[in-house]
């Protein structure tokens, strides 16, 4: 019923902003009417799509003949039946194939004008000094990145979560550093 309303009412606020400006009242309840239908043809597409599921695995369990002309409709659906080149119709097979490797044969490696460029120069300012990459980890800087995971997740093969990671870092901190230190 609300979304019969909505159709009626929804052009006619529409017909209606052609010539006027609609007051505040009439805005707000037009605004309230978009929603709503959205919401309902939404709710309403959802429900037809389960009932059409519910009734396809009802169809598809209780007759296979109506399951396997399915599946052989989707087999020629999914099938590329001919191909025009050059004006003409191909339909066999490997003529299609053939033709279809001289075509994206003859597309790519082919240098193209563009419409536009990106001048990867401008964008990507390089730090002339990088020597910060070379850098041995810090501690704190582990620690910052420790607690940054996910509490119940495992960040490796290992299954220490970062809850552990937390609880124990004053035990582990130095096999932390360790490790990184071989890093180099």
């Amino acid at each position: 019923m609300k979304l019969a309303i909505a159709r009626e009412l929804i052009p006619r606020f529409d017909k209606a902003q052609e010539t006027r400006t609609l007051s505040p009242h009439e805005a707000w309840f037009h605004k309230q009417l978009k929603a709503t239908y959205l919401g309902l043809a939404s709710l309403e597409r959802t429900i037809a799509r389960q009932r059409t599921r519910i009734a396809y695995l009802k169809d598809g369990d209780a007759n296979t003949s109506f399951f396997h002309r399915q599946c052989s409709y989707r087999r020629q659906k999914n099938r590329i039946h001919a191909l025009l080149v050059d004006g003409q119709t191909i339909s066999d097979q490997p003529a299609m194939v053939h033709a279809a490797l001289e075509h994206f044969d003859g597309l790519l490696g082919t240098d193209a004008d563009r419409d536009c460029t990106l001048d990867f120069a401008r964008l990507i300012e390089p730090d002339p000094t990088l020597q910060q990459l070379d850098a041995p980890f810090c501690a704190d800087e582990i620690w910052d990145t420790i607690k940054q995971l996910p509490a119940h997740k495992s960040p490796g093969p290992d299954g220490f979560t970062a809850d552990f990671l937390r609880a124990c870092w004053s035990t582990v901190r130095q096999d932390f550093m360790d490790v990184f230190q071989q890093l180099k």
